[in-house]
């Protein structure tokens, strides 16, 4: 295991039997595992909790495998890559209705910022809307190289690893995230000026 992992101790007194490595690993990690999880199932699943919760068992069940060879993050991040594409390919079988959207995923995300003036707040609050939007639109594998490099600030090789893909298709798919981005915004921002 890498020296540096700061995780490693807390996942190997898991697997020695400390009940509170896990309570710690999972409050260390369970808000960006649900981020992950939304990122990949679509933010207006319904099932984005149940399978976060489904990572953190598999987690539970999988630690004494963990061999070291990437960070506990990385290997958490693969772990919840695989229960997505579980869910998603149970989903496409047992599914004929198309998912309930849910209007507000990220809880805080409805806070204002009270240090802004009442039309910067809405200005704010119009500027996030379009790029949830314009993210919305993205393919879930956009989505999620998106997540882990610019939110998590992983590297290409750990998100290589946790998608399991070679490190050139992680570049691409992000050059290809970002540019639909910046396309979906584009088309959203003209859409919305009078």
């Amino acid at each position: 295991m890498a020296a540096d992992d700061p995780d490693a101790p807390l996942l190997r007194a898991h697997v020695r039997g400390d009940p509170q490595a896990f309570g710690d690993l999972l409050d260390r990690y369970r808000s960006r595992i649900l981020h992950l999880v939304r990122c990949r199932v679509g933010a207006g699943s319904l099932w984005v909790e149940d399978v976060a919760q489904d990572v953190f068992v598999q987690v539970h069940r999988k630690a004494g495998t963990f061999e070291g060879r990437s960070t506990v993050k990385t290997w958490l991040y693969a772990v919840a890559i695989n229960v997505c594409r579980d869910h998603q390919r149970h989903q496409r079988r047992a599914t004929q209705a198309a998912p309930v959207p849910v209007d507000s995923v990220e809880p805080l995300a409805d806070l204002t910022d009270t240090s802004l003036d009442p039309l910067e707040q809405l200005e704010q609050q119009e500027r996030d809307r379009l790029v949830r939007d314009a993210l919305d639109r993205l393919s879930p594998a956009h989505r999620t190289v998106l997540y882990m490099r610019d939110h998590e600030d992983m590297s290409y090789e750990q998100i290589a690893d946790a998608l399991a893909v070679p490190v050139g298709t992680v570049r691409s798919r992000l050059h290809n995230a970002r540019a639909a981005l910046a396309d979906a915004l584009a088309t959203r921002v003209r859409g919305s000026q009078p």
